[in-house]
């Protein structure tokens, strides 16, 4: 479970995001908000699943990554917070990046021997 807490009217609220993995929520991530119009969230789970959260109007909205073959440990943003890093239990590290019209694109992959994959120019 994924649980946002918010300090609004001098008291703690909490929001439960609903369920989208199947297994354990492994790491959670928010994204630096520098200038970009709204939240953004990362989540990864045991079952391969990422989502990326994005707050509108007070409700958040779902997308999830492709489904990894592995247990996916570590999500993490750049520091401008438009790039997703996400680490696998096979060893491999892609960066994902929202594209133009919405959809969120694997930019760049490093496998486990250490080979980086360029994916987009």
């Amino acid at each position: 479970m994924v649980k946002i807490w918010r300090y609004q009217d001098n008291q703690w609220h909490s929001e439960v995001l609903p369920q989208k993995a199947n297994d354990w929520i492994r790491d959670v991530a928010w994204a630096p908000s520098l200038g970009l119009p709204s939240n953004l969230i990362a989540t990864c789970s045991q079952d391969g699943t990422v989502v990326i959260w994005t707050e509108e109007s007070n409700s958040w909205k779902p997308t999830e990554l492709k489904k990894f073959p592995d247990v996916v440990w570590r999500v993490s943003w750049s520091v401008t917070g438009n790039i997703l890093a996400v680490s696998s239990g096979d060893n491999d590290v892609t960066l994902w990046k929202e594209s133009l019209t919405g959809q969120w694109e694997c930019i760049s992959s490093m496998n486990g021997d250490g080979e980086c994959l360029r994916i987009r120019d």
